[in-house]
C-alpha cells in the first residue's frame, strides 16, 4: 500500500514538472513565430489550458490503475471504471461541454485576444489575462483577478479592435451664444487633431487631418439644464481611453479660457419679506 502511495506522489510530480515544461517551451515557441503578439498570448493560453487538462486526466488514470481500479489491459475492468467515471462527470458534463464549445468559438472566431480590454455581459470589466478551455481570466481597474466561465459569457464589448470612436457630449446653458461654443468646441478639436495626429484613423469620408469634428447640437428637448454639443473623433483601439480623457480635459481647458460656461442644475429661491408684500 505504501509502494502505490509512493508511486501515486510520482506520478504526479512527473506530471507537474511535464506541464511546466510544456508551458516553457510553448512560451519558447512562439517568441520565434511570427504571429500577432496579442495572438501569439491567445494561443499560448489555449493550449496551455488543453496540455492541463490532457495531463491531469492521464495522472488521474494512472494513479486509479495503481489502486487496480482501472486496469487498461482488461477490457471488463475499464469498462467499469469507466461507468463509474463517466457516472460522476455526466452531472456536470452538460456545463462543461457548453463551457468548452463557447471557448472555441470565441477562440476561432477571434471575438477577443490576450491584452484586449473587454466588457462581459455588460457586467465584468477588465483586459484578458487568460482564454483557458472552461474560463476567462480578467484583470479590472483594481488589479482583482476576475474569472468568468465560457459558457457564460452573451455579450462581449471589445474596446481592442483596430479603431474606435471618441464621442464626448458636453452641456452648455441656454445663456451661451451658439455660436461662441462651436467655435470653442472646433478649437478643442483642432488641438486633439494635433495631439492625437499619428494615432487618428480616417473616418468613412473625409481628411485623416480631421479626425476629430464637432458633431453638433444633439438635444436641446426637454431639459432644463441647458444644450447638448457634441464632439467626435476615431483614433487606434489602444488610443481609445487616452483620447476620451484629455478631450475631456480640453473642454475645460478652452471654455475657460473663452468665458463659456457649462451647464449645471440650479435653483432660485425668491423670498418675500411679510412688510413688503402687504405694502404691495
Amino acid at each position: 500500500m505504501i509502494a502505490k502511495i509512493i508511486k501515486s506522489i510520482l506520478i504526479f510530480v512527473c506530471s507537474y514538472i511535464a506541464l511546466k515544461t510544456i508551458h516553457y517551451l510553448l512560451k519558447k515557441l512562439f517568441k520565434i513565430t511570427t504571429f500577432d503578439e496579442r495572438y501569439e498570448n491567445t494561443l499560448c493560453s489555449v493550449l496551455s489550458s488543453i496540455t492541463y487538462y490532457i495531463i491531469f486526466v492521464l495522472s488521474l488514470v494512472l494513479v486509479l490503475r495503481e489502486f487496480e481500479i482501472i486496469d487498461a489491459t482488461k477490457f471488463g475492468t475499464l469498462v467499469t471504471g469507466a461507468s463509474i467515471v463517466g457516472l460522476i462527470a455526466g452531472v456536470a458534463a452538460q456545463s462543461i461541454l457548453k463551457d468548452i464549445f463557447n471557448g472555441f468559438f470565441i477562440l476561432f472566431e477571434k471575438q477577443l485576444q490576450v491584452g484586449d480590454f473587454v466588457v462581459i455581459n455588460e457586467k465584468f470589466r477588465g483586459t484578458v489575462e487568460e482564454i483557458g478551455l472552461r474560463s476567462l481570466g480578467l484583470r479590472d481597474w483594481d488589479l482583482r483577478r476576475i474569472t468568468v466561465s465560457n459558457g457564460s459569457i452573451t455579450s462581449i464589448r471589445n474596446y481592442s479592435k483596430n479603431k474606435m470612436r471618441v464621442v464626448v457630449h458636453v452641456r452648455v446653458s441656454y445663456e451661451e451664444d451658439p455660436m461662441k461654443v462651436m467655435d470653442s468646441l472646433e478649437e478643442v478639436c483642432d488641438i486633439m487633431n494635433e495631439k492625437f495626429k499619428d494615432y487618428t484613423i480616417s473616418p468613412s469620408s473625409g481628411d485623416k487631418k480631421k479626425s476629430f469634428k464637432v458633431y453638433g447640437v444633439t438635444d436641446i428637448e426637454d431639459n432644463p439644464v441647458g444644450a447638448k454639443y457634441t464632439i467626435t473623433g476615431v483614433v487606434q483601439s489602444y488610443k481609445y481611453f487616452s483620447a476620451m480623457r484629455e478631450t475631456k480635459l480640453q473642454i475645460l481647458l478652452v471654455f475657460k479660457k473663452n468665458d463659456v460656461h457649462i451647464a449645471y442644475p440650479t435653483h432660485i429661491n425668491i423670498l418675500h419679506h411679510e412688510k413688503n408684500i402687504e405694502e404691495l
